[in-house]
């Protein structure tokens, strides 16, 4: 079972040994299938460091060079996230050059490591694990009664996901989790359409330890609203797609920026020289728009809080395009503090986030 990196924090490698003077580490990096033997196709990094100061030990942080591989350049709606194989394999020498037989490695580089987009929080300490089941924080939904949900789980460790109306079972979905080794079929987006009151909860069956373990998920439907729902999809903490609707009110805004010129309207060619009175003496240059969109949550569990933060931490996000549920729009939070609420303090709980479109209104792309 490959370990998981968290490519948007660092992941040390570190080599020692009482006699070591150098290592060198190659890093093969490539997704889809997983190769056992790596070629020079896959070979994308070698790295050669001494040792400082007779410490007899090099440390190679890896997590920055594996992640210009993971491209997550845009959301089509598709169940499929980019993650990426790495094979990390070390060679270290002594003071007169002769190779090291068994350096002490940790951690161990023996396995094939998974990479995904994610990241830890400076409290989970150096080279955190992700989830290796639900992949997403929250355990509590919100979508419109009309609309599908999305649930990512990680294929090796999930084994079910069963859909219930209070006590009555009415679904499940296996995850076939042996078949695949490609990189991009690690993390599964188990859909479900749904007409409202068909289930309100789902149980996630997931592989722990000795044994297996349970996380209930709580599925509630939003209230009708005037109001068109904007659902936005972002990469979570785990490195997943993970799905939120905003349902209340939202506004959309332009604001354009150019640079300005004086130009010169004089006409000398004719006999007396003149100028037309409707020209332009000050010229624009470089006029671009951007626009913004504020929305608004309904009143949601305080749980939320934890989404809200890998929202605004999120480097990619996108809108669904209400006109054209097919269309997805990049959007940057342009919002940059955001205050966590609670029952106990504010009694209801709701947000509003502004965002930018991540993009020029107007064609600029050349």
């Amino acid at each position: 079972m490959a370990q998981i990196i968290n490519t948007r924090s660092p992941f040390y490698i570190k080599v020692s040994d009482s006699n070591l003077q150098e290592a060198t580490l190659t890093l093969h990096i490539y997704s889809g299938n997983l190769i056992s033997s790596p070629t020079s196709t896959e070979l994308k990094y070698t790295i050669t460091k001494s040792e400082l100061e007779e410490s007899n030990y090099v440390v190679f942080e890896i997590a920055e060079l594996i992640r210009d591989y993971i491209l997550n350049d845009y959301y089509t709606g598709s169940t499929t996230t980019n993650c990426v194989w790495v094979k990390a394999t070390v060679a270290a020498k002594n003071e007169s050059g002769a190779p090291i037989t068994s350096p002490t490695i940790n951690p161990s580089v023996t396995n094939q490591f998974l990479a995904v987009d994610g990241y830890g929080y400076f409290d989970e300490g150096v080279n955190p694990e992700p989830s290796r089941s639900l992949l997403q924080s929250n355990t509590i939904i919100y979508r419109p009664s009309d609309h599908q949900i999305t649930i990512p789980v990680f294929r090796e460790e999930t084994n079910t996901l069963t859909y219930f109306l209070n006590s009555t079972q009415v679904s499940q979905e296996t995850i076939d989790k042996t078949t695949s080794t490609d990189s991009t079929d690690k993390i599964v987006y188990v859909k479900k359409n749904i007409t409202p009151s068909t289930f309100n909860k789902v149980v996630v069956n997931y592989d722990s330890g000795g044994g297996t373990a349970d996380t209930t998920i709580n599925v509630f439907d939003l209230d009708c609203s005037k109001y068109t729902p904007i659902k936005v999809s972002f990469i979570n903490k785990l490195g997943a797609l993970q799905e939120i609707w905003f349902d209340k009110r939202s506004n959309e805004s332009i604001e354009a920026s150019s640079n300005t010129y004086k130009a010169s309207v004089m006409d000398f060619s004719t006999s007396t020289p003149s100028y037309n009175t409707s020209g332009h003496q000050d010229v624009t240059l470089d006029l671009v728009g951007k626009e913004s969109i504020v929305m608004n949550t309904g009143y949601i569990d305080e749980s939320h809080n934890e989404v809200f933060r890998q929202l605004m931490l999120s480097e990619l996000v996108w809108m669904q395009d209400p006109d054209n549920s097919s269309s997805y729009l990049p959007l940057r939070p342009k919002t940059q503090s955001l205050q966590f609420k609670t029952r106990v303090n504010d009694k209801l709980v709701n947000y509003t986030v502004e965002f930018d479109f991540a993009f020029d209104k107007i064609n600029t792309i050349r």
